[in-house]
């Protein structure tokens, strides 16, 4: 994502199929000591679990462990592990909630398991999307819009969601 700024003088190890959102900042160091600015700080390693969510602009600092699975809530700041299975939230991070163990887990690799069928998924929800969109409506809605001439985007909810019902998204 844009704005992601990973920091790292010792190491940083981020797990497979994590997502790390906008202007989030993960450091391994404080870049320089508190009396003598010209040396390099106190330095921790971070680890960062598989299927971690990192919310935009979140802080990991040094010596961090954030477990499987976890979520970190936006503009949170997390300076204390955070075990697997858990959403955290707050200056400075604390838990407020356990995910349910018993709850299926869908990740990214789930998603892009089967490529063919992502495609075959994408191509249709275009096809539905874009059904209308071409010259000849476009002309004709200028000078005799119909009712269902919005665009998604001016759709209402209800309408929006049976896009996504028809395409096999929701």
């Amino acid at each position: 994502c844009p704005g992601v700024r990973i920091g790292s003088a010792e190491r940083i190890n981020i797990g497979d199929n994590c997502m790390i959102a906008s202007n989030s900042y993960i450091a391994d160091s404080d870049w320089h000591d508190i009396y003598n600015r010209t040396t390099m700080g106190k330095t921790a390693p971070v680890d960062i679990a598989d299927n971690v969510w990192v919310g935009e602009g979140a802080i990991v600092c040094k010596g961090v462990s954030i477990g499987e699975n976890s979520i970190v809530g936006a503009g949170s700041v997390v300076v204390n592990d955070i075990p697997p299975g858990c959403i955290s939230a707050g200056n400075p991070a604390r838990i407020v909630k356990r995910l349910d163990p018993d709850k299926k887990m869908v990740t990214r690799a789930h998603f892009f398991e089967n490529p063919e069928k992502l495609f075959q998924e994408f191509d249709r929800f275009d096809r539905v999307l874009l059904e209308k969109d071409h010259l000849l409506h476009w002309i004709r809605h200028l000078f005799v819009p119909g009712k269902n001439d919005y665009p998604v985007h001016f759709m209402k909810p209800d309408e929006a969601s049976s896009v996504c019902e028809i395409s096999g998204l929701a």
